[in-house]
């Protein structure tokens, strides 16, 4: 009759499994601190990349801005200048357009006193 026999673990097997499990968890705690770093670098580039477009973004509505407002100092401009050319075309009829402004501005705030 075959009687099957069983193993126990001894006492090397044992402490051998233990500094396999050791060396497992110092080359795991490698390897976090390894992730760890990796996620930094990546959240570094990631803020310096977002920054920059920021950056772009800011300086196109700048640019942006400036274009408006010289358009719109050409508007301005070329207004003034049309008013100048139509009051020295029209000297008193601009003359009575003002003071008519002024009497009828003079007239509302008399009422609101």
């Amino acid at each position: 009759m075959v009687t099957a026999q069983t193993k126990t673990s001894t006492g090397p097997d044992r402490e051998f499994v233990g500094q396999e499990i050791t060396r497992e968890l110092h080359q795991l705690r490698a390897d976090i601190a390894a992730l760890s770093g990796s996620l930094q670098r990546y959240g570094t580039l990631q803020a310096q990349e977002l920054k920059a477009r920021v950056k772009g973004a800011t300086d196109d509505t700048l640019d942006e801005s400036l274009q408006n407002i010289q358009e719109l100092r050409h508007k301005v401009d070329a207004l003034q200048s049309r008013l100048q050319g139509d009051v020295r075309a029209h000297p008193l009829v601009s003359l009575a357009g003002a003071l008519g402004l002024g009497l009828l501005f003079g007239l509302i705030l008399a009422r609101r006193d």
